[in-house]
């Protein structure tokens, strides 16, 4: 009963959500690239940053990659800093270890309480506009990964963060990398088996979501071989389809351990997410 245990697709997904919810306005030559082409452009710099990234939308990146010289850092906050607050606990952070803002390519929420696609929105729109004044909004495009998931149970009583990640010199060897989340909801904005939480329908999303970071893995030029760090999002009691879908699926990267969240997206109705990162380091920040 993974339930029990513990304690948020495609390119075309992510420009559907970022596109219609995001309330970010074009801007010209990235945006009309965007657009001449039908799907975002390819790999992006941000060497102030110290790394590029797979262009998706306003609200979330594919993915990102670290610029040579440099690697991905993981930094969980324990407990989780709401929001409004979370800003200047990220740049705290980054000051110490001598990073810029544009640093950040990652960042995990947690939030009250499943939205509608409406309020989903809503709550982007600051966070856009704070991504902004970092300088990680290029044209139209978010340069930063997301994950963002309800808590089933402890929800926080504001939008929090998780976690966070940013780009740092480095001379180890390696890849490191972080995704954006995916969640059981397919290219043209629909729930994957909208509704039907039985064993067959748990099992499409669950083969939904594998798949799609599989193809986002590839897109990036990487493979499950590189991932050091996966997380589930889900509340409902999936049985043997851990051992049937998901882990088959990571194709050998749950020897490295699987972290289960009882939590689901941020979608009304929706009830999975997956993420997969990879980093030699991840911190613990204690308040």
């Amino acid at each position: 009963m993974i339930a029990k245990v513990f304690s948020p697709v495609s390119g075309s997904r992510r420009l559907f959500l970022a596109r219609g919810l995001a309330l970010a306005a074009p801007i010209p030559g990235v945006a009309r690239l965007a657009m001449a082409a039908g799907e975002a452009p390819s790999l992006v710099d941000n060497r102030a940053g110290g790394y590029r990234f797979l262009p998706a939308g306003a609200v979330f990146n594919t993915g990102a990659l670290p610029l040579p010289g440099h690697e991905i850092v993981h930094v969980l906050f324990n407990p989780w800093v709401p929001l409004d607050r979370a800003w200047g606990a990220i740049e705290a952070v980054l000051r110490q270890a001598g990073r810029p803002a544009q640093a950040v390519c990652g960042m995990e929420l947690r939030i009250p309480q499943q939205l509608t696609f409406d309020g989903f929105r809503a709550f982007n729109a600051p966070y856009i506009e704070q991504l902004r004044k970092w300088g990680l909004i290029f044209g139209e495009f978010s340069a930063v990964s997301r994950t963002n998931v309800t808590p089933f149970l402890d929800a926080p009583r504001v939008p929090s963060v998780h976690a966070f990640s940013y780009a740092a010199p480095s001379d180890q060897p390696g890849t490191t990398f972080c995704l954006s989340g995916t969640a059981d909801i397919d290219s043209g904005g629909k729930i994957v088996a909208h509704g039907d939480v039985s064993g067959e329908g748990m099992r499409r999303k669950l083969q939904y979501v594998v798949g799609v970071i599989t193809d986002r893995l590839g897109r990036l030029g990487l493979s499950w071989s590189d991932a050091s760090h996966t997380d589930l999002c889900l509340t409902r009691d999936i049985g043997e389809l851990l051992e049937t879908v998901v882990v088959p699926g990571m194709q050998g990267a749950a020897g490295r351990g699987l972290r289960v969240h009882f939590a689901r997206p941020p979608i009304v109705d929706s009830e999975v997410e997956l993420e997969t990162r990879g980093v030699r380091r991840e911190l613990v920040l204690r308040a």
